[in-house]
């Protein structure tokens, strides 16, 4: 039902789908000359693959529910896209698991599965996605009840599935603010600054901003400041074997942050020894722009840019 949606539509919602359409993707879309594959959680209804139809080729979808996942696919066939779309009925986390592993790993771990779900994973595993679109529940470092955060699992899964296919690839997030995740954070933040500290960089700027105790600076609550730092930042260091990551934009609306990044693989690899963050990638990532969405008395959405300092 729509009222268990953690993710509810929304006029800011919209608004960000249509963004990427004439933005990102139909940018990446002319670029490779050709349409793009998508993979993510697009809910029955569908509305982020309904908006990008015209620039995919292949549909990838990720929903445990089996009465969901058949209201896909009738939705699908609406759009006239089912011969174009999968959907692989299980949990996100073991589904990326699956598609990651190394060819010679999988075969004990598919003959456990029921045959339409081995013949999809099989399937998906040899699809080149360029465009992954996640609304994940309960922040990113909320821990679940084995303590580790599925949504890191799912993600360090996800990127190294990308890996093997060496494609560029769009990865579109969306976390709620509310998260457990907070000392883990801080951490996160306290030694990076403290690595770049030591490179002779002055940090204090950056240190005000993302580990201010106040509730609000410049109307960037504390969770949203550690998110802007940790996701691409956590991002990019668990990429950075294979891929160099830079940000797109990001954006706060209600309660949700929500960030674009784009993976293009690293070319001539030489990552032994190589101390991460390396400064000039690490710095275009925190120069990337965060704006406030916001609709207004006449139901306008209204950009307000949030700033932060970056790297001297």
């Amino acid at each position: 039902m729509a009222s268990d949606n953690p993710f509810p539509e929304s006029a800011e919602k919209n608004h960000l789908r249509i963004f990427h359409l004439q933005h990102a993707l139909a940018d990446y879309c002319e670029s490779i000359g050709h349409p793009l594959s998508y993979f993510g959680l697009p809910s029955a209804e569908m509305r982020d693959v309904e908006m990008w139809r015209p620039l995919l080729s292949h549909i990838t979808a990720v929903e445990r529910d089996p009465d969901v996942a058949l209201r896909m696919y009738r939705n699908a066939q609406k759009l006239g896209i089912r011969d174009k779309t999968v959907v692989i009925e299980m949990n996100l986390v073991e589904a990326t698991k699956l598609l990651a592993m190394e060819d010679k790993e999988i075969e004990l771990s598919l003959a456990l599965l029921p045959s339409s779900v081995r013949d999809r994973i099989t399937q998906v595993r040899r699809v080149s996605h360029h465009v992954v679109n996640l609304d994940l529940c309960g922040g990113f470092l909320y821990p679940s009840d084995r303590g580790e955060s599925e949504n890191a699992k799912l993600l360090r899964n996800l990127i190294n599935f990308q890996a093997k296919q060496k494609t560029a690839f769009l990865l579109i997030l969306t976390f709620a603010l509310r998260d457990t995740g907070k000392d883990d954070y801080d951490s996160f933040i306290t030694e990076t600054l403290d690595h770049l500290n030591k490179l002779g960089i002055n940090t204090s700027a950056l240190r005000k901003h993302y580990t201010s105790t106040r509730s609000r600076v410049a109307e960037q609550p504390p969770n949203l400041r550690r998110l802007r730092f940790c996701v691409p930042g956590y991002l990019h260091k668990i990429a950075f074997d294979n891929f160099q990551v830079s940000s797109l934009g990001a954006w706060y609306y209600k309660t949700f942050y929500h960030a674009i990044l784009f993976f293009e693989p690293r070319k001539g690899r030489s990552a032994l020894g190589k101390a991460w963050p390396p400064i000039d990638e690490f710095k275009e990532l925190l120069s990337a722009p965060m704006t406030r969405l916001k609709v207004n008395g006449v139901g306008e959405v209204i950009e307000e840019d949030l700033p932060a300092p970056s790297l001297p």
